[in-house]
């Protein structure tokens, strides 16, 4: 009995070591073509082109739709267009976690896909316009907080800086909330006089980081 049990422990420490945990890491851009070379996962894990079909060489993931492998040559290609932010929202690292699979023996290797985000996107506004009521009473230095444009594309491409149309009457100020992204202040510069004009129009610009940069507008009436 005691060699049955030695034998047996044997036999699972056999199947333990031949799982492997070698991380290996891709890094692609969104929207590439689909058939587009990730890389060839058997060259860079060593592994014998010939015996990957009758190993079953595959691909288990949740996001094994997006990309797949093929058994003749090992090479781990792109199934369909990836939208980064449709995959990993507005995350500043996208990382795919696939597991390589191979039998007889058993091997599983880790596999780590970024996708690199592209400047897809440009800012928006909840609105194209907004209506501010201010007193020509209200003193200079009054602030009014504006809602903020969004930006699909994350990191350096996502909303970086707002610009106001020149005026006379009205300048910005801009509230970093880290993550939370860039808050838009008006600050009233100059009292309201409503017999000199009864009402003023504002552009507000939002630009992200690219080169040249996306942009989008509210108007402020």
């Amino acid at each position: 009995r005691r060699m049955r049990h030695w034998l047996v422990a044997c036999v699972v420490a056999a199947l333990l070591w031949s799982v492997t945990a070698v991380q290996t890491r891709y890094s692609i851009s969104e929207e590439v073509n689909e058939g587009t070379v990730v890389g060839n996962i058997a060259k860079d894990l060593g592994l014998d082109k010939s015996t990957l079909k009758d190993r079953k060489y595959r691909v288990v993931s949740s996001n094994a739709d997006l990309l797949h492998v093929n058994q003749n040559d090992g090479v781990l290609s792109v199934s369909r267009e990836i939208d980064r932010e449709e995959v990993c929202a507005q995350s500043s690292a996208c990382l795919i976690h696939l597991k390589i699979v191979l039998e007889n023996p058993l091997e599983i290797h880790n596999i780590e896909v970024e996708i690199v985000d592209v400047n897809d996107n440009s800012p928006s506004f909840p609105e194209k316009e907004k209506r501010l009521e201010i007193s020509e009473s209200v003193l200079p230095g009054a602030r009014f907080q504006l809602k903020p444009s969004h930006d699909r594309d994350s990191g350096h491409f996502s909303v970086q800086q707002y610009k106001l149309s020149q005026n006379d009457h009205f300048r910005l100020e801009v509230r970093d909330k880290g993550e939370d992204g860039k808050i838009p202040i008006l600050v009233l510069h100059k009292s309201l006089d409503r017999e000199t004009a009864g009402s003023h129009s504002l552009v507000l610009t939002a630009l992200d980081g690219g080169k040249p940069p996306k942009s989008g507008e509210m108007t402020i009436l």
